[in-house]
């Protein structure tokens, strides 16, 4: 049982990184305004910043996980709220035991995996990541949360490239990982009846391998705002063969939780947990944002 929970630990990472579709066909309704035709770059940016717009935060009261490895797999449920600008916290739970707990304010992000070893408390400031001093397993940036989410605002001033295939179309977005990997980050819009759907997104090496993969199966509409989020979301980790798939039921929008329970975005103190600071590489005591090291080198 350790092993998959560790693996549903690295799989709910890597939805928080945003990183993203296992091609199959999919069912959402998110419809990209744009014309008919091979759209601009420009066209789609559009159209993805229009739907971002409307989406200040997202609450998910109930989430139920599904993971696997193989023909190991293991089912969760949890909760999930996220909130702009990198505001996220997500909690899932087997058995009444909480085994994951990860989540991100603008200091910092953390993650305690149950079942890890160590079972540490890790964390580590945005500040410091960025500066490519910490070498995760998987890409961590809150940003790619909100990407993931469709409450990302993409910059139109960037360079992107647009690539047609025969039911598909993908936007095209060089960038660089904090430890310096040259990636690829796609967006991928399905041709329908109706119009482009987005469909998912891919993380890509230089080599254009596939990192981790993420496919919009259903979406869902907010009466109120008119933003279109994921409803069920498939995730794929090509190095570790890990398939997961998040269901996100009765997803709430621009309630914002955070105003109403601060607690929510906050590193937790959690009893008889080690904290550790990837950055600083050391045992930390005390409140979150106190920091004190005593021992130990950076985990990489």
């Amino acid at each position: 049982m350790r092993k998959i929970t560790v693996i549903l630990g690295i799989g709910a990472l890597l939805f928080v990184t945003g990183c993203p579709p296992f091609q199959k066909k999919s069912n959402p309704d998110f419809r990209a305004q744009v014309p008919s035709g091979t759209p601009t770059a420009g066209e789609l940016v559009a159209s993805l910043n229009d739907n971002a717009r409307k989406i200040q935060s997202v609450g998910v009261r109930y989430l139920d996980i599904d993971c696997a490895q193989g023909a190991q797999s293991v089912g969760l449920r949890g909760w999930m709220y996220c909130q702009k600008p990198k505001s996220f916290r997500m909690s899932a739970s087997l058995a009444g035991n909480t085994e994951v707990d990860m989540g991100s304010n603008d200091q910092e992000f953390w993650y305690w995996i149950r079942r890890n070893e160590p079972p540490f408390l890790f964390h580590c400031a945005h500040e410091e990541f960025a500066k490519g001093r910490v070498n995760l397993q998987v890409p961590f940036q809150p940003e790619w949360i909100m990407e993931a989410i469709g409450m990302a605002e993409y910059d139109p001033t960037k360079q992107y490239q647009v690539v047609t295939n025969r039911n598909s179309i993908e936007l095209i977005e060089p960038a660089v990982l904090p430890q310096g990997q040259h990636v690829n980050k796609v967006t991928v819009f399905s041709r329908g009846q109706e119009g482009l759907q987005v469909t998912g997104h891919i993380l890509k090496d230089a080599q254009n391998k596939d990192i981790c993969i993420a496919t919009i199966v259903r979406s869902q509409k907010d009466a109120a705002t008119g933003a279109t989020l994921p409803k069920v979301v498939q995730l794929k980790w090509e190095a570790e063969h890990v398939k997961m798939e998040l269901h996100m039921q009765n997803a709430t929008v621009n309630v914002m939780e955070g105003q109403r329970n601060p607690e929510i975005y906050a590193r937790p103190n959690m009893k008889d947990i080690t904290s550790y600071d990837l950055a600083r590489g050391g045992v930390t005591l005390g409140t979150p944002g106190g920091v004190r090291r005593l021992s130990g080198e950076p985990i990489r």
